[in-house]
């Protein structure tokens, strides 16, 4: 009797196997989910992204779901393993999320409003000794994640190319400590409060926690600047049905709330714009420069 339950149990699995690998093939999809990132969480962005995707689901016809994603990596292996279908990515976590889960570009965000701004800048507390990039040395730095473009990508390109060493020098023997934040603020936050001698941002972050009376005008000091970042894409897991692909895109790129962008991307005038995959050949360039790959930033 047990072997038959057994059996009865084991062919129902397999049933269910070929039933989901079936339905996988022919292009169903029972509900459409969008990771988010820790920096795109609270409880006004809560609402607004509950918004989005309440229109969203209308245009594709499907449930569209959230999942909270705790870091870049999160996401990427979100997407790899079918748990999440779209996601905003930095261009060097998108590199990394296509190589490593074959996600796609569906679009790009553009903010216009810092189109000539620096998409980077390394910052040190007001009273720091430290003027220069050369001062670094031995000293503890904030990144924000491993995977971030302008929390770790651009900040350590620019002290390798004004120092000219080797970036494995700079992660061994240059810093006294590297440490990750997770998020901008909490970067910008541990510079003001000491935790870090200096870190490497996004270069809206701190001029934006200073707006909203986090931290105290002129409580810190920029020392290095990178240039401009043309667009931030948002990447789609390759599997998703072209159907759904085109319906995403369409309402992605019609979509036009200022209050939307001005809560998640610090911008009113941002919005969603057409990319491919090679505008982010530059960002793969750096990455070889900096000896970053997707096996050891996802370890």
């Amino acid at each position: 009797m047990k072997r038959m339950v057994s059996l009865l149990l084991l062919v129902i699995m397999s049933l269910s196997i070929l039933s989901a690998c079936s339905s996988e093939e022919s292009g169903e999809m029972k509900k459409f989910v969008i990771a988010y990132l820790p920096s795109e969480s609270s409880d006004e962005s809560a609402k607004l992204n509950k918004t989005f995707e309440d229109k969203l689901s209308e245009t594709i016809g499907l449930p569209v779901e959230s999942y909270k994603a705790t870091s870049y990596n999160a996401a990427i292996e979100a997407m790899k393993n079918g748990k999440a279908d779209m996601a905003t990515f930095g261009p060097f976590s998108y590199i990394v999320a296509a190589e490593r889960a074959g996600v796609e570009p569906i679009v790009g965000i553009s903010l216009p409003s810092l189109a000539n701004s620096p998409a980077s800048v390394i910052i040190v507390p007001k009273d720091s000794d430290i003027q220069t990039i050369a001062d670094l040395k031995g000293k503890t730095i904030g990144f924000v994640d491993p995977v971030s473009t302008t929390g770790h990508m651009f900040p350590k390109s620019m002290i390798v190319d004004e120092l000219g060493i080797d970036p494995e020098e700079l992660e061994t023997n240059f810093f006294s400590n590297i440490q990750f934040a997770g998020k901008h603020d909490t970067a910008v936050l541990g510079v003001v409060k000491g935790q870090y001698d200096a870190a490497g941002v996004s270069g809206m972050y701190p001029a934006m926690l200073e707006a909203k009376g986090l931290i105290e005008k002129d409580s810190y000091r920029i020392i290095a600047s990178s240039g401009p970042l043309n667009a931030t894409p948002v990447g789609i897991r390759h599997t998703v049905p072209d159907d759904i692909k085109s319906k995403v895109k369409q309402f992605l790129l019609g979509y036009d709330d200022p209050e939307y962008f001005e809560n998640l991307f610090g911008m009113a005038d941002a919005k969603f714009i057409e990319v491919q995959d090679s505008d982010f050949d530059n960002i793969r360039e750096v990455a070889k420069k900096l000896n970053l790959t997707s096996e050891e930033l996802l370890k």
